[in-house]
């Protein structure tokens, strides 16, 4: 059964994250076009020490493969916390083990609903383009919270003439996996035309808001698997 044949998705997520994403959408029959607008480079930081801290909360898979460029998983005490269930494998993968996932994959939910009692000590290895909210939740609960950017979400430049030959295409669906990804899809200058959009969370709907676009659905869960039932959702 292919229920997206003859629909075309346009993936905006980095090439490296889009495989996986990619293979469901065209095992359900549907065209896919990559367009990845946001590159991800580490950033060098000498002075993490782990050991230091009560919790490390990583907020996407991203965060776990910059911060164990730098750090040896073995060297590792601290409990962890995941935003969601790509971030749980990713952990899993090197040997770790995840003490918390919030009920929603979402990171409020997670700074939300992680056990930290007072004065804990929390080690959130993030990207240049993170936002404070989970900062902001933890220090109102009275954990002692460092946020270090460990990598660096940079946009993709396309040219005019790039871009028209994407958008010229019959596009059904566009996908957005963050808001720095939506950031770079509205400064590109690609024109959108009757395409629906569809977001992976809430985070992401918002910057998309905050552009006047239209959402035609979020994934629930706020994952790969959601955003792909979502677009099913929507024949």
């Amino acid at each position: 059964m292919q229920p997206l044949k003859n629909k075309t998705v346009l993936i905006t997520r980095s090439e490296h994250q889009s495989s996986e994403f990619k293979k469901q959408l065209e095992d359900l029959g549907a065209k896919t076009i990559s367009l990845p607008l946001i590159k991800t480079t580490p950033i060098k930081v000498n002075d993490i020490i782990p050991e230091n801290y009560d919790w490390i909360i990583f907020t996407s898979t991203n965060a776990v493969k910059y911060f164990f460029e730098s750090i040896p998983h073995k060297t590792i005490e601290s409990k962890i916390a995941v935003v969601g269930k790509k971030t749980k494998e990713a952990i899993e993968d090197i040997g770790l083990k995840v003490d918390f996932i919030p009920s929603e994959f979402t990171a409020k939910n997670l700074a939300n609903e992680i056990p930290v009692t007072k004065n804990e000590s929390v080690l959130i290895p993030t990207s240049n383009l993170s936002k404070n909210n989970i900062i902001e939740v933890l220090e109102n609960r009275k954990c002692i919270v460092n946020a270090v950017s460990i990598y660096k979400n940079s946009p993709i430049d396309y040219s005019e003439t790039e871009l028209n030959k994407i958008f010229l295409q019959q596009i059904d669906y566009i996908t957005f996996t963050s808001g720095s990804i939506v950031d770079s899809f509205m400064k590109s200058g690609a024109q959108l035309h009757k395409e629906k959009i569809i977001c992976i969370g809430p985070e992401t709907e918002k910057v998309a808001k905050k552009y006047n676009l239209k959402i035609s659905g979020i994934a629930n869960p706020h994952t790969i698997d959601g955003m792909v039932n979502s677009i099913i959702n929507l024949l």
